[in-house]
């Protein structure tokens, strides 16, 4: 009970420095949670693109339906196949006539569908799509198979580099978190020095002492979580809408996911950084207590 009497009468003696603390730490995990969030939304885009990518397996002429349909089933069996769907002549056809309909008059004056069979191949990833296009170029009844290797090489790449920007952020952000606490800590404790001496005339063990610096940390570290946690969904919400300005057909993630996604993640970094400048406060304020005795000792 004296430690948290102590430390609320703490905060309250310097109104301004806890403020402004407050709201610095606040403003870290606010922009942490949004670069969180904005990356788990462009992970989330990535991934969708790259759902889009097939592998089209063009079939040998004079294939008759039944041995289409084994062929097809036969790929759907494959681990690494999400989907695959059978692609007729005249679907062809019908799909190109939809996709350039400027040029409707040069189809309608063919004679002959020039368009091959085909399966579109969709893979569970596209880290499977080369050898999975191996696999199919060995399967009986396919004369070719191709696929936009440019542009999975392009999305492979992309989703790495979200990833490592993700870590490297909350990796840069703890940093941020540490330095900050310890900042903090030191501050406190020297503007505590004199003060030690007289708790220690109240009464005030020697451990009660060397926790007033944590528990000042964490009653910082609470008010900035509230904080964040308040300002947080907009920022969530602003960034779930640029992303899904820029790519309107994509389906969005829920705002909870990345709310809930941000919130636990960032919380916990920080609080394992204010644990560790709680130690580091703590060892510092007993050096310091154990410099003042040596110090009085000596004066004596």
């Amino acid at each position: 009970m004296f430690i948290i009497e102590q430390t609320l009468r703490d905060l309250a003696r310097h109104p301004l420095r806890s403020i402004l603390v407050t709201v610095l730490i606040a403003l870290l995990m606010v922009a942490s949670g949004g670069i969180y969030a904005m990356s788990e939304d462009v992970r989330h885009t990535v991934s969708q693109i790259q759902s889009t990518h097939a592998i089209n397996a063009y079939l040998l002429k004079g294939l008759d339906q039944t041995s289409i349909d084994t062929l097809l089933q036969q790929i759907q069996q494959d681990a690494a196949v999400a989907r695959a769907e059978y692609v007729s002549p005249s679907d062809g056809l019908k799909s190109l006539q939809e996709q350039y309909p400027q040029f409707s008059s040069v189809f309608s004056d063919l004679t002959k569908n020039p368009i091959p069979p085909l399966i579109k191949v969709y893979p569970v990833t596209v880290q499977d799509i080369s050898s999975l296009a191996a696999e199919l170029r060995s399967l009986a009844g396919i004369q070719t198979v191709e696929y936009d290797e440019a542009s999975v090489q392009g999305m492979a790449a992309a989703g790495v580099f979200v990833r490592n920007l993700l870590l490297s952020v909350m990796v840069l952000a703890g940093l941020l978190f540490v330095a900050g606490f310890c900042l903090m800590a030191f501050g406190i404790i020297n503007s505590k020095r004199k003060e030690t001496t007289v708790l220690g005339i109240a009464g005030a063990s020697n451990a009660q002492v060397l926790l007033l610096t944590p528990a000042h940390l964490v009653a910082v570290w609470a008010c900035a979580s509230v904080l964040f946690l308040i300002v947080l969904p907009s920022v969530v919400r602003s960034a779930s809408s640029r992303i899904t300005a820029s790519f309107g057909w994509i389906t969005p993630q829920p705002t909870g996911v990345l709310y809930a996604g941000a919130a636990s993640v960032v919380l916990f970094v920080s609080l394992v950084c204010l644990v560790l400048a709680c130690l580091a406060a703590t060892l510092l304020a007993y050096h310091i207590d154990e410099e003042q005795r040596r110090e009085e000792m000596l004066l004596e």
